[in-house]
């Protein structure tokens, strides 16, 4: 697991959008005020609605707004809306979980596969208890 540079760009454009919570905020200004660059805030603009956490507004008072209340957004909601869920390690996928040792019947029994799923499950849940209004300025 690695967080990547688009995910700190996304806590800022979160972090941002909540700071202003009810009010549309342009692109350009996020782009700007947050150091980001525009077609970098756009891109992940565009995976935060996606991911429902922000919505946009067409025309010429357009832009950007939170699609929930800011202390409802925790740090792992804004990974998911970027990147998808955190997997440790292979045998964790959630949909198809793979482990060379064991068949998918016996994956239970893997010693590696209970730690690090436990492991996962802590990261997940610290994330989560992390709102993005405990980062706003």
């Amino acid at each position: 697991m690695k967080l990547t540079q688009e995910i700190d760009y996304a806590f800022r454009i979160i972090a941002h959008l909540a700071a202003h919570e009810g009010q549309v905020v342009g692109a350009p200004i996020i782009a700007e005020t947050m150091g980001i660059p525009s077609r970098f805030t756009l891109r992940i603009l565009r995976k935060l609605n996606l991911g429902g956490l922000t919505k946009s507004r067409r025309g010429a008072k357009g832009g950007y707004i939170l699609n929930r209340p800011a202390e409802s957004i925790s740090l792992y909601d804004i990974i998911l809306a970027i990147d998808g869920p955190i997997e440790l390690n292979r045998c964790l996928h959630s949909n198809d979980p793979y482990c060379n040792r064991f068949n998918t019947k016996q994956i239970a029994g893997c010693k590696f596969h209970q730690s690090i799923h436990g492991l996962q499950n802590d990261v997940i849940n610290q994330l989560e208890n992390m709102k993005i209004t405990d980062y706003i300025d």
